[in-house]
């Protein structure tokens, strides 16, 4: 039994007309929550499916999380893709450079080549490291040593610390004469 207690004005039936309040003992109506089941009359009545259940609502709430985070992680293996295939193809083919690097405008443009390898490998160091690609960022960490190995073929001989032929000595500038 649930009380109830109600106020009765003026000329009510329920009570005397002097304002007083009444209490009343309403019966139980049992524990259907009859708001929500009107609600779902009316979902039915109006064509639309039933209300997912909170199970139902959990399950397509991860499915959906799953789904972001798959996307996420294809959009960084492309844009990890996209930074590694130029720095990994000019990595290998400086290894095929065609213009005379052993002094002057082509040593700096050569070093400046050497250099875009090491920066290249640093980019991909730094960003494989945030998608947590480990064996890519091994690559990377390569990459770079590779631009340092590079880098240090042409700078050691011409600072000494490298023996050269005493006969040819690497120099930083050209002879007249030669580009």
């Amino acid at each position: 039994m649930i009380p109830v207690t109600f106020r009765v004005e003026g000329g009510s039936t329920l009570g005397a007309s002097n304002g007083r309040e009444r209490s009343f003992v309403l019966p139980r109506m049992g524990e259907i929550n009859w708001l929500t089941e009107l609600r779902k009359i009316e979902r039915e009545f109006d064509g639309l499916p039933p209300e997912p259940t909170p199970t139902e609502r959990r399950a397509r709430r991860a499915a959906e999380q799953h789904a972001e985070k798959l996307r996420k992680e294809r959009a960084t293996l492309l844009g990890v893709l996209a930074r590694f295939l130029p720095v990994v193809g000019l990595a290998g083919a400086i290894l095929l450079w065609p213009y005379h690097r052993g002094c002057g405008t082509g040593l700096f443009v050569y070093l400046g080549a050497e250099g875009v390898i090491v920066l290249g490998g640093l980019w991909l160091v730094a960003c494989t490291w945030r998608a947590r690609m480990a064996k890519t960022h091994g690559v990377a960490l390569i990459l770079v040593l590779w631009g340092l190995m590079l880098i240090g073929h042409q700078i050691l001989p011409r600072v000494g610390y490298a023996k050269t032929d005493a006969a040819h000595p690497a120099r930083w500038w050209c002879k007249r004469g030669k580009t």
